[in-house]
């Protein structure tokens, strides 16, 4: 079965409410589909998207199979099985759930830092002034990187968050990108070889001397990592943290119920990321021709899990349009991916955000959402949330 040539209303914005009435469309009538506009299959049921990404068999990371420019480095994201599990199983013995939980007294001191620096304006873009300051702020702490770089690192998201559409597809885009890429991929390795066989207690030198059974990550590999960590890191932080007060704004009954009861928090930002996931998709490659929902996919096509779709879909989570922070789904959804490439950086992220949300409850006794302001969801199509959010702040 194909689904070439079939009539297919025009899929909205990743960003426009009206996509979820088209996500469903697609998860009854056309679960696996090919995008007119990217060649991509796109898989729409989280049964199906489970499949996709609990199986690097069939469905490769690897994605310079598919012509994917390739960096120099051996990318965590884009490994299969076995040397995913080598690089994952060494990153594990310095990036311990223990090890984040120690940061957390730093993530708070941080987090009240920056707020103090906007608490007495009234009204703010929760994304510059909040958003996307607190994670890289954290991302520099955690790896032992020098607070004044804070400017450098904010320059290279933003310039690769606010690039357009029509940007992207400008001649000279890509080699724009790379050399972007290497501009901080340099900073790193000169930050790396410092910390070689040094013993200061920050996340770059663990990653630079983390040893499994005499096994050692090399100097390219704990590059690649740091610089995952970066930009992996703080932009899925960034969206679902503004995402976060964005739901509780359009759910005043929620806010108010976690001002009360701050134990549900956890559970309420899993509700976020199951809600709106801030990267809407997980790509592979197809290995071979397979048949996936009745579609047959050829060898060597590009196969996009839809986390948005997934996290919707009613055969798995019930009343799925409901913004429930009640519903129980961690360790479900797709908010931080699936399967063997689940973010190792999420036990992070989602430790920033509940922290962040218990700041800016007890600093700020109303936390409100100008709709009449100058909002603006994010630029890239692969990311769901804000670029600018403007917010009114009422401190307690």
């Amino acid at each position: 079965m194909s689904t070439t040539g079939i009539e297919i209303p025009p899929q909205p914005n990743v960003n426009d409410p009206a996509i979820y009435d088209w996500y469903r469309m697609m998860r009854d009538e056309h679960p696996v589909h090919r995008d007119p506009a990217t060649g991509w299959w796109v898989v729409y049921r989280y049964a199906d998207a489970r499949h996709v990404l609990t199986n690097p068999g069939t469905y490769s990371s690897e994605m310079h199979r598919m012509g994917f420019p390739e960096s120099g480095l051996e990318s965590l994201p884009q490994m299969d099985p076995p040397r995913h599990t080598r690089v994952r199983q060494i990153l594990g013995t310095a990036f311990t759930p223990a090890s984040i939980a120690a940061y957390e007294p730093a993530i708070v001191r941080l987090t009240h830092e920056i707020v103090d620096e906007i608490a007495e304006r009234g009204q703010v873009d929760l994304v510059a002034d909040l958003a996307y300051t607190v994670p890289i702020a954290v991302i520099l702490e955690i790896l032992g990187l020098p607070a004044e770089d804070r400017v450098l690192f904010y320059d290279w998201a933003r310039k690769v968050m606010n690039v357009t559409p029509e940007e992207m597809a400008q001649e000279g885009y890509l080699e724009a990108l790379g050399e972007l890429q290497q501009e901080a991929i340099s900073y790193l390795r000169e930050r790396v070889r410092e910390r070689k066989n040094k013993n200061t207690d920050d996340m770059l030198t663990r990653l630079a001397n983390a040893e499994l059974d005499g096994d050692r990550l090399t100097e390219d590999e704990t590059v690649n990592f740091a610089n995952v960590m970066f930009a992996g890191g703080h932009i899925s932080t960034t969206m679902t943290i503004a995402n976060s007060i964005d739901l509780l704004d359009l759910n005043p009954h929620a806010q108010a119920e976690l001002r009360d009861n701050r134990d549900l928090i956890p559970q309420a930002v899993e509700e976020v990321l199951r809600h709106r996931p801030p990267i809407t998709t997980g790509l592979r490659a197809s290995t071979r021709e397979v048949e996936l929902a009745g579609v047959v996919i050829p060898e060597n096509q590009h196969v996009a899990a839809s986390f948005c779709s997934a996290n919707r879909d009613e055969r798995q989570f019930p009343d799925p349009e409901d913004f429930d922070i009640h519903r129980r789904s961690e360790g479900r959804h797709f908010g931080f991916g699936f399967g063997t490439h689940h973010c190792i950086g999420n036990a992070l992220g989602r430790l920033e955000t509940r922290l962040v949300l218990n700041v800016l409850f007890d600093r700020f006794k109303e936390i409100s959402v100008d709709r009449d302001g100058d909002i603006a969801w994010a630029i890239p199509p692969q990311m769901v949330g804000f670029d600018r959010l403007p917010v009114s702040l009422r401190p307690a």
